[in-house]
């Protein structure tokens, strides 16, 4: 059954390499589409809101001191059956893709 899976990447490089993968494995180009992420801006506001929100809990009791990392780009294949999926699903994995 046609469907398309969308896998996130944390940088350009991993996304670009899983991208050559599938190609390399048989999938057509038309089938294979990256974009890349658009940077988030920070403006006053939003990091005002941020450093407020972060200094509500203590810092030990959640993850609000690690940095969000947000993917660098997004991966989409079209399969036409099952036996594509796994293949596709199993090439991103490789390179880091993670659900998006």
């Amino acid at each position: 059954m046609p469907d398309t899976i969308h896998r996130n990447f944390k940088t350009v490089e991993d996304a670009e390499s899983a991208r050559a993968a599938l190609l390399e494995a048989g999938f057509q180009g038309s089938a294979v589409q990256l974009n890349l992420h658009d940077a988030r801006a920070v403006d006053t506001p939003t990091l005002a809101v941020e450093n407020i929100m972060e200094s509500l809990t203590p810092d030990d009791a959640d993850d609000t001191d690690r940095p969000v990392h947000r993917p660098a780009a997004l991966l989409s294949v079209d399969v036409d059956n099952g036996e594509q999926r796994e293949q596709a699903t199993a090439l991103m994995l490789r390179y880091g893709g993670t659900e998006a």
